[in-house]
């Protein structure tokens, strides 16, 4: 269990942490793999996608294509360090290769396939990287425009990819050996690039052993909760840490990956996996909740959803305590029947476990989805931090907080509030960056998070917000905007929430529709025939949209609430350089984007 250690009687001075007695682990993270295929051949290892159905791979043969693809990275001329990108859509080839890239000693470079020709050319041109693996001839092009020769960029679709496999027939096994067995635990495995929500994204340089300490940090945290009957979706992209991290994990721990084909089919694949656990970010079961509040309007069965959700909320909260009175058991098993399973059947109907990540879910969504039967297991973390720093762990299950520190993993409140840490999953620095390494270490070796957070007696961690992100109005009032946004996003009509006031007279808010949401309210109101721009200035629509932000502000004081908001016509995206891939708003963008609607917010007070 966490230990919390005061130094002071002040908050700001904890620190906790979590040490196990536990020999070093000095495998690579080809380890894993490498004994499964071994052990187990023909057990399945994954599952792709074929048509309307999933079809298995084995351990044998998942590892025998990564040796092809590693003997071709060794005709290719690929040496230890060197290292290699990869710009494609999650998928069990982007797997295979960042396997191969390692077995040769190289250095994965992950590149999202939202990222636009700059941002591509900036991490190509930062992290050196000569050779370019992309899932299409458009991402090809995007490469192309960098600089890059063709001859050094693979796409991987069957002709092409076949063609790069078959140049590495001539290279002999034990020459791949050799290099496998050259690869260390101190080796660089990947340079991760931030998602870049301001400035230029910086190129975080993880370890094999960064990345095997939080693996086993995370097995230490979940104990028997999971096991090799599992099946995991994997439906983010591998290009973010937080999934490349759930990939480890499960080939750890031989539990069955099934490669999704994207957010936009995660509804479909959901139910043709039927997984038991997942991991997704937050907006994922906001839109779920969503979806589900906005089916009940329409079947006006409202009323029923919402005691309902009343009912799961406090099922689970009675259940934590370790008694639920009988009353509350009998309704909560009427409305298993009537919309838990309507709820459960969204995911596939046998999911009972998710990891939720990225920013924190909320004690409201995460107590109903208890209720249901789904229990979500809130964590925090960072790229620089491979990235688990805190987890919800099986024995302090906690809503409405990302859990507690990991194994050998120590975290402090500074004295402004940031959360500082140490431990060995944080990274060691910045590619080719030292003073940006230097901002984020204080003299002591701790990491500086960037976020602002509490830790509580029994060593449980909240976020409350990035410290950036900290508004300070014009009265010299400080607001998080993360509990506000936080509050209005599951909202059946909106998508995305941004608070926004620094240096202004009071809290406003930019909000943006839910597609879906919208289109059900227009057809219930009679507004089908009209466009969204013409949608977003409806009394109506504004009206209900104002009932969501005072519920909002009742959690708040009255300086810390919105006093007014703007309806957008259009939701922020990846595409616009709004959001990041796992959607997180770009503060920076949104404003300069729409710097004239922000000015009439103000302009008219």
């Amino acid at each position: 269990m966490a230990s919390v250690e005061n130094r002071t009687s002040s908050l700001a001075d904890t620190a906790l942490s979590r040490t196990p007695d536990r020999a070093e682990d000095t495998d690579t993270l080809l380890t894993p793999l490498l004994r499964w295929s071994s052990s187990h051949p023909h057990s399945p290892v994954v599952a792709v996608r074929d048509g309307h159905r999933f079809v298995d791979r084995s351990a044998a043969d998942v590892w025998s294509d990564v040796r092809s693809c590693a003997k071709a990275l060794l005709d290719k001329g690929i040496h230890r360090g060197d290292r290699v990108a990869i710009m494609a859509a999650s998928s069990l080839e982007w797997f295979e290769v960042d396997h191969a890239i390692m077995a040769v000693g190289g250095v994965t470079v992950p590149i999202y396939e939202t990222s636009s020709t700059d941002q591509v050319r900036w991490i190509l041109e930062n992290s050196g990287a000569g050779l370019v693996f992309v899932g299409s001839d458009q991402f090809a092009e995007v490469v192309g425009k960098t600089g890059i020769s063709a001859e050094n960029i693979v796409v991987l679709e069957s002709v092409a990819f076949e063609r790069f496999i078959a140049t590495g027939d001539a290279i002999a096994d034990r020459d791949l050996d050799e290099r496998v067995e050259q690869v260390s635990a101190e080796d660089v495995a990947t340079i991760i690039y931030t998602s870049g929500t301001t400035g230029r994204p910086k190129g975080c340089v993880l370890t094999h052993q960064n990345l095997r300490a939080n693996v086993r940090q995370i097995e230490d945290a979940l104990g028997g909760t999971i096991d090799e009957n599992d099946t995991a979706l994997l439906f983010l992209p591998l290009a973010h840490v937080l999934s490349k991290m759930t990939a480890l994990y499960c080939i750890d721990r031989r539990i069955k990956i099934a490669f999704g084909t994207g957010v936009g089919a995660l509804r479909k694949e959901l139910v043709m996996v039927q997984p038991t656990i997942i991991s997704a970010v937050p907006r994922i079961f906001e839109k779920v909740y969503a979806k589900a509040q906005r089916q009940a309007v329409v079947a006006q069965r409202a009323r029923i959803f919402e005691r309902a959700v009343r009912v799961a909320i406090r099922f689970s909260r009675e259940r934590r305590d370790g008694s639920v009175r009988r009353g509350l058991r009998i309704e909560h098993a009427l409305f298993d029947r009537l919309v838990y399973r309507k709820v459960a059947a969204v995911f596939g109907g046998k999911l009972r476990m998710a990891f939720c990540g990225g920013a924190p879910l909320g004690e409201h969504l995460t107590s109903f989805f208890d209720g249901t039967g789904l229990r979500i297991y809130e964590g925090y973390g960072l790229t620089e931090t491979s990235p688990i720093l805190t987890i919800s762990h099986s024995d302090s299950w906690t809503p409405g907080s990302v859990g507690s520190a990991v194994a050998d993993t120590a975290i402090k409140v500074a004295e402004d509030g940031e959360l500082m840490v140490k431990g060995p999953q944080v990274f060691g620095g910045y590619w080719q960056n030292d003073e940006a390494t230097a901002d984020s270490f204080d003299a002591d070796g701790w990491f500086h998070t960037g976020d602002v957070g509490t830790i509580d007696e029994d060593g449980m961690v909240r976020i409350t917000g990035r410290s950036k992100d900290l508004i300070v109005t014009a009265a010299g009032k400080n607001v998080a905007p993360a509990p506000l946004e936080d509050l209005l996003r599951p909202h059946p009509l909106i998508s995305q929430a941004m608070v926004i006031g620094d240096g202004k007279p009071f809290i406003a808010a930019l909000i943006t529709l839910d597609e879906d949401g919208v289109q059900d309210w227009a057809n219930q109101h009679e507004y089908e025939q009209q466009t969204p721009v013409e949608l977003a200035t409806s009394i109506e629509l504004r009206n209900e949209i104002q009932r969501a932000v005072d519920r909002a502000n009742d959690s708040v004081s009255r300086a810390e609430s919105i006093r007014k908001f703007v309806v957008l016509p259009s939701d922020f995206s990846a595409e616009a350089g709004e959001v990041t891939p796992t959607l997180k708003v770009k503060r920076e963008v949104v404003l300069r984007e729409h710097a004239g609607l922000v000015a009439s917010l103000y302009c008219e007070s």
